[in-house]
């Protein structure tokens, strides 16, 4: 278990932060004047109504955009339960009524805020490329750049700014401070302008007239849109220019929760690895889990090592991959086994395509697994494809904390006796995930009075360098006394074939939860990533016309809408709606 403070202390400004894998319910005994945050919905639903049971009265509500409480109600009830992302949108303006309705309580002020995860949006990051740019800007009407001068040369100045950088004889990739707080102005040569009055603005071109091959015109209005805010937070904020590969940009970052979070307790079972709560800087006290409290001799961790774990070299190969990994597993674990699978976002609808020879398979994705219960009964985990995150990320979350660095840290990002903090901070990251990705199975619960689990098998493939050491090192520590044997799998050698499932449906369902809200999805890139033939694309289009057909529904259920193609070469889709 461990405790944060902020702010010096103080029980009802400062932030203590617990670190364990307690349950949040069990902390509130008879506490009254208690926000619980929790990830899910799901979650918020769930916790209000255990609060419930075990107060034996209705003191507890759960508020989200689902319930039907009332937001000018919940100030009634002793313990209010939101999510992560309406706690943060709340918090980025301390004075507005959302943050009001969540802190205030009909005895007064809440007193205790308990964070169940550790949260992952708490650093909003900002970030335009020279594509994004040059495109919002061919997007926008002559009579819209009119009735915005102001904005429209904010937006080309950033354009500028950005190709005089790239095209600079001193630019040799290494990231570079363009301005600090309040001197954009300077360097742009164009005053900061409002950027409210032409997001409206582009919010009412037809991008379906004007644009009719790729993407649809809600693909485009959000890149519009996502563009445009971010050129707001770029000018108000300071800003620093990077190359990734070819992807020129500018980015920026902040702190999303203020520090006067009233008596904040984050339950992070992973607090001793994430390095989030070391850059908080005296701010924080983690109080490490009880010597004893957990032991998991019963877990054997199966390690592979190889090269191309990340996302960029398994998007060229799942497939293939994923086919001989199933053969390996399938050797030596047998059928009656359950199977969670952790793999990337845009894989998972892939997985769930082959036949699995195992008796219960689950999945997920990184990004998406932490403080999840839905596998909390399965024996086995493979994680498959690991989270790398590129050098913008640490360098956001470290500037958003710690303030903005100069040329020199950027290109000698040294620390407090850390000579790369970017790269043990990507490092760490990782960790953390992957044991939240394996503490989502039956290790997860305490069986026993020595603090042991039921037995349980963990398949890795980790990278086959310094990062991988250090990957394994953090599992070990934070799961003491796990057994750790080799694997002998090589995820490339010949060519595996497996049968796939009948059905595309699930991975159908699959593909478009893990779409952001806003996109679209054409047919024929359906078609390619589930690998239908012309004759199963045929019945899923059936399906799709169908209103009644159970996967109708459960994509309706999503947001999800078909729009039918009508005419020669009219192309038909999947949109999921944006969220109100």
């Amino acid at each position: 278990m461990a405790s944060m403070t902020i702010d010096g202390g103080s029980t009802r400004c400062g932030v203590p932060t617990v670190a364990s894998r307690t349950h949040p319910s069990r902390l509130l005994k008879s506490t009254k004047d208690v926000l619980l945050v929790t990830r899910l919905i799901k979650q918020a639903d769930d916790l209000a109504a255990q609060v419930n049971v075990m107060a034996g009265a209705n003191v507890a509500v759960a508020h989200h955009s689902k319930s039907e409480t009332d937001a000018d109600d919940i100030g009634r009830y002793d313990v209010l339960v939101v999510t992560h992302q309406a706690f943060v949108n709340a918090a980025e303006t301390l004075a507005g009524a959302s943050w009001s309705r969540l802190v205030q309580w009909k005895g007064g002020h809440r007193l205790l805020t308990i964070v169940d995860e550790a949260l992952a949006n708490v650093v909003e990051e900002n970030k335009v490329t020279l594509e994004s740019l040059q495109f919002v800007l061919g997007c926008v009407p002559f009579d819209v750049a009119q009735a915005f001068p102001d904005q429209v040369r904010l937006v080309e100045a950033l354009k500028d700014a950005l190709v005089q950088q790239a095209q600079s004889d001193t630019n040799d990739g290494t990231a570079k401070l363009m301005w600090r707080d309040g001197g954009a102005s300077e360097v742009l040569n164009a005053a900061p302008a409002a950027m409210k009055p032409l997001r409206e603005a582009m919010r009412k071109v037809k991008y379906d007239r004007r644009i009719r091959e790729g993407n649809t015109k809600r693909n485009i209005a959000k890149l519009v849109e996502d563009t445009l805010a971010s050129v707001q937070a770029l000018a108000d904020r300071w800003a620093y220019y990077t190359r990734i590969g070819k992807d020129h940009s500018l980015n920026s970052s902040t702190l999303t929760v203020s520090y006067a979070v009233p008596g904040a307790v984050v339950l992070d079972a992973t607090a001793s690895q994430n390095f989030l709560w070391e850059l908080f800087q005296g701010r924080a006290q983690i109080e490490p889990v009880c010597a004893g409290a957990r032991n998991y001799r019963n877990v054997t961790l199966h390690v592979a090592r190889a090269k191309g774990v990340g996302k960029t070299t398994m998007e060229k190969t799942f497939a293939a991959r994923y086919a001989r990994l199933l053969e390996a597993l399938e050797a030596q674990l047998g059928s009656d086994r359950s199977v969670f699978v952790c793999v990337h976002k845009d894989y998972e609808h892939s997985a769930e395509r082959f036949k699995h020879p195992f008796k219960r398979v689950g999945f997920g994705h990184w990004g998406a697994v932490d403080g999840r219960n839905d596998w909390k009964d399965y024996d086995t985990a493979v994680l498959f494809g690991l989270p790398y995150r590129d050098l913008i990320w640490p360098t956001n979350v470290f500037f958003a904390l710690q303030g903005v660095q100069d040329d020199v840290w950027l290109k000698t990002p040294t620390w407090k006796g850390y000579t790369n903090v970017r790269r043990l901070m990507q490092q760490r990251q990782m960790s953390v995930e992957i044991i939240q990705a394996i503490n989502r199975i039956r290790c997860r619960k305490v069986v026993d009075e020595d603090g042991g689990c039921d037995p349980a098998d963990v398949f890795i493939v980790l990278p086959a360098d310094s990062m991988g050491d250090a990957i394994l090192t953090d599992i070990k520590a934070d799961m003491p006394d796990i057994e750790v044997v080799p694997w002998s799998f090589e995820m490339d050698g010949p060519k595996v074939r497996r049968p796939r499932e009948g059905s595309s449906h699930q991975p159908l369902l699959t593909l478009m939860r893990n779409t952001e809200p806003g996109e679209s999805v054409p047919l024929s890139t359906i078609q390619r990533e589930l690998a239908l033939k012309p004759a199963g694309l045929s019945k899923l289009r059936e399906v799709l016309r169908n209103d009644t057909h159970a996967t109708s529904k459960a994509l309706v259920e999503l947001g999800v809408k078909y729009v039918s193609g009508r005419g020669p070469g009219a192309k038909s889709f999947l949109v999921k709606q944006q969220v109100a």
